[in-house]
Parts: C-alpha cells; sequence; structure tokens
C-alpha cells in the first residue's frame, strides 16, 4: 500500500487526522515531562505524576471548543484535579477509607456532567486523579512531588492544546441558526411578492434538520447551564417551527393577501434577516418592534371578512398561521438577543413570554446550580449514570483492597472503560478491553522477561506505544487501545521500578477484577440504561402535556384558573430530552415487532415542546374565559383537548410496559373539529357583526389542538416528523 492510498484509509477513518493529532499531543508532552523527571531530576514521583496528568486531561478527557476555550479549561479545573490527589493520598492509609473516598468522588465528578459537555468530557480525568494516588503506599510526605508532577504535566499539556498541532476549530453552532434564518427569509420575502414567489420546500427541510442536535458534532451543541446555550438550543426550537410554519403556506401555495398579513410576513422575514446578520457579527443585535407592530396591525382588521364561506375560511387559516410565524420570529429575536449578550427590552414583550426567558441575565452558575438540583432524582438518567459509575469504582476499590492486588488502578481504569449506561453496551464494550488486554499482556511479558534489566528499551518503546494507545482506538477498535495502553503502562512503570513477567500478569488480574465488577454492577443497576427512562419519560411527557392542553383550553374558553400544568410539562421536557440523549448514545439489541424502540421517541418530544411554546403564547394572548362568548367554538375546542387527552392515554400505557399498538387507521378523523369545524364557527359567528381578534384565537388553538393530534399518531406509527411540531432539543 502505497503512502498516499494509506493516508486516504487514514483519513477516511480518522477525518481530519483529528485522533492522530491529539495522540500525538499527549505523546510528545507526557513523554517529555516524564524522562525530564525520570532521567534530568532523577525523581520517580514526580515522572509518574506528570505523566499521567498529562494523560488524563489529554488522553482520558475530551474537552469541547476552540484551542484557546480548551487549554482555559484545562488551567481551570487544575486546582480541582490537586484537590482530587491531595485527598486520595489521605484516603490511602485504610482500603474501606479509599473505597468510601471512590464512592462520593465517583458520584460528584460522574454527576457534574449535567452541567455541560466540558465537565463530561473532564469525568475520566478527574476520576483518575483521585484513583492514581489512593493506592499504597501511604506516602502523605510525597504530596509535594505529586502535585508538582501534575502540575507539570497539566500546565504543559495546556501550553500544547494552543501550539502543539492544535486541533482544529469546532464549527459554530451559530452558523447553523444564522443560515436557517437566511432561508426563512427568503422563503417568507417570497410568499409576501406579489405575484408571490414559490421557494424550495425542500431546502426549508434541510436547514430545519441541521438544527437538530443529532445531526450536530459534539463540539457544536449548546447544551451547557449557561444562558447563551440556554438560548440558542430555544432558539433554534423556535426557528425550526418558523420554517416548519412556513414550509406549510409554501407547500400549499397559500400566500396571505390582505395587506396586513402581508406586514406579518415581511416584518417577520425582516426579523429573521437581522437575526442572521447579527449571528454573522454583520449587524447588531435585532430589535422587536417590527414584529409587534405587525401582529397589532393584523389584530385590529383580523376580524373584517367580506364574507361566511369557502374563501374567508382559507384567509382566516392563512392568518392565523401567519400569525404564528410573526410570533416565533418575535421569539427567536428574544432568544437571540440573550446568545449575543444583549439585554431583555423593556415594555416589548408581555411578562408571561418574558418569563419563558426567565434564565436571562443570570450567572452560569446559578444556572448550574438549578440544573443540578432538577436533576437530583432518581428518574434522571444523569442521576443514575452517576449512581452507577460511582458504586462500580466504589467496589472494584474494595475488592483490590481486599485481595491486595498490585498496580490496583489498573482495574479502575478497565471499570471506566467498561462502563456504560445499559448492560448491553458494557457487555459490547468488555469483549475487545479483555481481548486488547490479555493480548498486550502477553506482549508486555515477552518484553519484560528478555529485557528485564534494560531500561533503553522501555525508554524507546514508551512514545510509539503512547501515540497507538491513543490513535488506534478510533481507527482500528477499542481492542487495540486497550492493547497498546497494556504497553504503555508496563513501559512506564519499568523505568520506574524493576519489573519482570510478573507485572504484566497483574496487569491481566486487574483488568479481570474491574471488568467483571463493572459488567456486575452495570447489569444490577438500571440494566436497560436510557431506554427504560426514556419510555416512562416520554410517558410522563404526554401525561403532562395533554394535561396542559386541557389546561389551556379550558382557561380560555372558561376562565378557569390557570395551574401548574404548564410548569410541570417543562420538567418533564428536560428530563425526557436527557433521557433521549443517553438513549443516543447506546447500543440496541435488534427490534422486535410491536417493541417500543420502534417508536419515534422524536416526534413525542417535538410535540411536548410545542405544547409548551403556543400554549404559553395562547395564555400570553388571550385572556382567561375570552372565548366563552362564542360557545360553539367554545365547545369544539374543549371536546378537541379532551379527545386528544383520551386519544393519548393508551400510547402513555404502552410506553410503560414496553409494547406500543398501532393506531387506528381513522384517526385522520380526530382532528376534523379542532380545525376545519372551529374554523367554520368563526366564520358564521363573525358575519355581520364588528371585528373582535379575540375570536380568532380559537382558530389558533384549533390549528395548535390538530397538529397535536396528527403528532401522537405519527410517533404511535413512526411516520416522518409532522412539520407542524418543534422542538429546541435534538
Amino acid at each position: 500500500m502505497g503512502v498516499p492510498r494509506w493516508m486516504e484509509w487514514l483519513r477516511a477513518r480518522d477525518p481530519g487526522l483529528a485522533a492522530v493529532r491529539r495522540s500525538a499531543r499527549v505523546t510528545v508532552v507526557a513523554c517529555v515531562v516524564f524522562y525530564a523527571a525520570r532521567y534530568g531530576l532523577g525523581d520517580r514521583t514526580v515522572a509518574i505524576y506528570a505523566l499521567f496528568g498529562a494523560v488524563a486531561v489529554g488522553g482520558l478527557s475530551s474537552v469541547p471548543g476552540t484551542p484557546r476555550q480548551r487549554a482555559r479549561t484545562l488551567l481551570a479545573v487544575l486546582p480541582l484535579a490537586m484537590g482530587l490527589v491531595t485527598l486520595g493520598t489521605w484516603l490511602a492509609v485504610y482500603g474501606w477509607a479509599a473505597a468510601l473516598g471512590m464512592l462520593v468522588v465517583g458520584f460528584l465528578v460522574t454527576y457534574s456532567g449535567v452541567g455541560g459537555p466540558k465537565l463530561v468530557g473532564l469525568a475520566n480525568g478527574l476520576q483518575l486523579f483521585y484513583i492514581l494516588p489512593c493506592f499504597p503506599p501511604y506516602a502523605p510526605s510525597m504530596l509535594g512531588l505529586r502535585l508538582a508532577g501534575l502540575v507539570l504535566g497539566v500546565v504543559l499539556m495546556a501550553a500544547a492544546e494552543l501550539w502543539l498541532w492544535p486541533a482544529a476549530c469546532p464549527g459554530r453552532y451559530e452558523d447553523r441558526l444564522a443560515r436557517a434564518g437566511r432561508v426563512a427569509a427568503d422563503a417568507l420575502y417570497g410568499l409576501a411578492a406579489d405575484p408571490p414567489r414559490r421557494s424550495d420546500p425542500a431546502l426549508l427541510l434541510e436547514v430545519s434538520q441541521a438544527l437538530r442536535m443529532s445531526q450536530v458534532p459534539t463540539d457544536e451543541r449548546p447544551v451547557s447551564a449557561s444562558a447563551r446555550d440556554r438560548a440558542l438550543s430555544e432558539g433554534a426550537g423556535h426557528m425550526r417551527h418558523l420554517l416548519a410554519q412556513t414550509g406549510q403556506l409554501v407547500e400549499e401555495g397559500a400566500a396571505p393577501a390582505e395587506p396586513a398579513a402581508k406586514g406579518m410576513l415581511l416584518a417577520s422575514a425582516a426579523a429573521c434577516e437581522d437575526v442572521a446578520r447579527a449571528l454573522a457579527g454583520r449587524a447588531p443585535p435585532p430589535v422587536q418592534s417590527l414584529c409587534g407592530a405587525a401582529v397589532r396591525g393584523f389584530e385590529s382588521h383580523r376580524g373584517r371578512l367580506h364574507k361566511a364561506g369557502t374563501d374567508s375560511a382559507t384567509m382566516v387559516r392563512n392568518g392565523a398561521i401567519t400569525l404564528d410565524i410573526t410570533h416565533t420570529a418575535d421569539l427567536v429575536v428574544m432568544a437571540v438577543r440573550i446568545v449575543l449578550g444583549a439585554s431583555m427590552p423593556a415594555g416589548t414583550a408581555s411578562p408571561e413570554v418574558r418569563g419563558a426567558f426567565w434564565y436571562a441575565g443570570r450567572s452560569t452558575a446559578e444556572l448550574y446550580y438549578r440544573r443540578v438540583l432538577a436533576h437530583l432524582t432518581p428518574r434522571s438518567v444523569c442521576f443514575q449514570n452517576a449512581v452507577r459509575i460511582a458504586v462500580a469504582l466504589a467496589a472494584v476499590r474494595w475488592v483490590v483492597g481486599e485481595l491486595g492486588l498490585s498496580h490496583g488502578f489498573w482495574a479502575l481504569l478497565t471499570t471506566l472503560t467498561v462502563m456504560r449506561t445499559s448492560a448491553t453496551d458494557t457487555r459490547t464494550a468488555l469483549r475487545p478491553a479483555l481481548r486488547g488486554t490479555l493480548a498486550g499482556a502477553v506482549v508486555a511479558a515477552l518484553i519484560l522477561y528478555f529485557a528485564v534489566d534494560t531500561p533503553t528499551v522501555y525508554a524507546v518503546m514508551l512514545p510509539p506505544c503512547m501515540l497507538l494507545a491513543f490513535a488506534s482506538g478510533s481507527v482500528l477498535g477499542p481492542g487495540w487501545s486497550q492493547a497498546f495502553f497494556t504497553l504503555t503502562v508496563a513501559a512506564a512503570f519499568s523505568q520506574v521500578a524493576r519489573s519482570g513477567p510478573e507485572l504484566a500478569a497483574a496487569r491481566v488480574l486487574d483488568v479481570l477484577a474491574g471488568a467483571l465488577v463493572g459488567a456486575f454492577v452495570g447489569l444490577l443497576a438500571w440494566p436497560h440504561g436510557g431506554t427504560g427512562e426514556l419510555r416512562r419519560a416520554c410517558a410522563r411527557v404526554l401525561d403532562q402535556g395533554t394535561r396542559a392542553v386541557t389546561d389551556v383550553t379550558n382557561t380560555i374558553t372558561e376562565g378557569m384558573r390557570v395551574t401548574d400544568a404548564l410548569p410541570s410539562m417543562r420538567l418533564a421536557q428536560r428530563i425526557a430530552e436527557a433521557s433521549y440523549a443517553q438513549y443516543a448514545t447506546e447500543r440496541h439489541a435488534p427490534r422486535r415487532e410491536g417493541a417500543v424502540s420502534d417508536t419515534d421517541f422524536q416526534v413525542i418530544m417535538l410535540a411536548g415542546n410545542r405544547v409548551i411554546t403556543m400554549g404559553q403564547v395562547l395564555l400570553d394572548n388571550c385572556p382567561p374565559g375570552a372565548l366563552s362568548a362564542w360557545p360553539l367554538s367554545a365547545a369544539h375546542l374543549r371536546d378537541a383537548a379532551q379527545r386528544l387527552r383520551l386519544s393519548t392515554l393508551p400510547f402513555s400505557c404502552d410506553l410503560r410496559s414496553g409494547r406500543v399498538q398501532p393506531a387506528p387507521v381513522d384517526g385522520h378523523a380526530d382532528d376534523a373539529p379542532a380545525d376545519s369545524t372551529v374554523i367554520h364557527d368563526v366564520c358564521l359567528a363573525s358575519a355581520g357583526r364588528a371585528p373582535d381578534p379575540l375570536l380568532y384565537y380559537a382558530v389558533d388553538a384549533a390549528i395548535w389542538l390538530a397538529s397535536l393530534q396528527r403528532a401522537i399518531g405519527a410517533a404511535r406509527t413512526s411516520r416522518a416528523v409532522i412539520s407542524t411540531t418543534t422542538s429546541p432539543w435534538r
């Protein structure tokens, strides 16, 4: 195989040579600090801790962001790393104390990942900082040397992130949102043109799909607890709904003919264009005055229909969709202002709408604290994962202490490697880990046998083995990574103490202990991973969502007191989104017919978000009991909301039980009274009367209920995502 073809093969398996570059950075830094401390300073302790300090933050951690951001993150985490090394050093005196400390540290470090991808990426590295010193010898007098080596390795690794083959900067999620804004603006301008200009519906769908988190690389996903990431995620969700509603008008060729409706289209297009320019850095943060003025102008003319009939019904429907687009554009503008650090303009939104962006202006520390509390429940996958890993690590530490295994930290490293969120994933990771370790141990035993007193062999062997240990995983598979990591550890420890073939045997024994205990804990504690919790979370979304729909409908038609249904729905939605994020990373067994894994979970969450967004819009704009003056329309809306709840109950039960029955064949009839019938009622009620814009919120509610009914049916039958639902997550 020639060099060009070999490089082509490597780039196909490692795009941009990201893994090779990262492995080279870790290898250079770790080997330089190790050789400098071991042979320059003659200090074995500093050498080992400098080596593993670089390996922990460079090889075992994956920090998203630009090179500068990664360097800052590594330096920021250094005090915490020093604290973990200190704690591990002092607790190593007793095995039970070290195991108890491992339980607490394992849980806190893993659970801290609820705050965002940076903490998730650092979890394994931070665990290593406690694991390495919590084994004999109990030597608090050597703590200073350990910390010195740690600081040396981490600081040089941070410098290498900036200057030594720095990784390419990840793309910006803002650019995806900006592109969606440009496409939406062009389509809206086309609908408002005279004559209307038809845009490409496929392009609208393409930019909408590009905003889904499952289509975004991990480094680009705005999933941290900060106000910026929250606003980016929420703004993307509103933009997806705007694109879906715009696409509905484009596909049906239903450009509104009323001047007031065209004014809303132009205002929405201008808002989307301002959003795109601001996110691209070519304009100041967008303002909301245009959308608000256009909405007020439309509502003042909304009730002036020429006659009752088909044309009027079409006009009402298109006007309602256009109004929804304009309200959504207003929400996108508010979200983007938060992203860009602009203040929330006073008086441009109702207190209720401003309440939806409650996080604006709040510190990241406060928002992180709120997220930690929200996930502190056994129903949270993040909480479950933290408990599983903590129990497994503590159990392995106790077993290693009781059996007196030498180099016991290898067992804990293996547990970190094989532990997954489901028993299936753990078994999948276990096989290559054991095969790779066994192969590496055999080779290491041969080398240690023939070169037992030749440190030069180990010094030459260390760099290539380390390079392959961190690069081969993504190129050749995890088994190769384990094999080369076994050789790396053998080469490193053979240079600080006299070793023989027994070192390889100890490595195999420790790996077996760590793998078996990890697999056992993974089998007992939540063995189904995110799947079981996702089913229950989606069932809660359906239950809370239909309850919120009924509550909102009764509020605007009867004047009932607003309950806590929407806040409860928001909490259920956050838990479901966290469960789905975990579920998407797992391997799953082959699907059986009728199994819940055939369900389109994404559609359920999309519908859940639509309950929140449109439900809040109706409450913000339609006072309690406003539709009670039109009892026919109000009755149809309450009936549609009740049917939605009743038709969803069997689906919720199926999700909890693990099997889903097909949706009724004639389910399409369920949405008729919630759409066409209500619009017909509104047209009849408006004929010959003075305009009353409040009446037309019945149309908004009808379209909302119809879209939710179709979404639930689509989720049960695994059809494509319904375009009238949206979500800021995934």
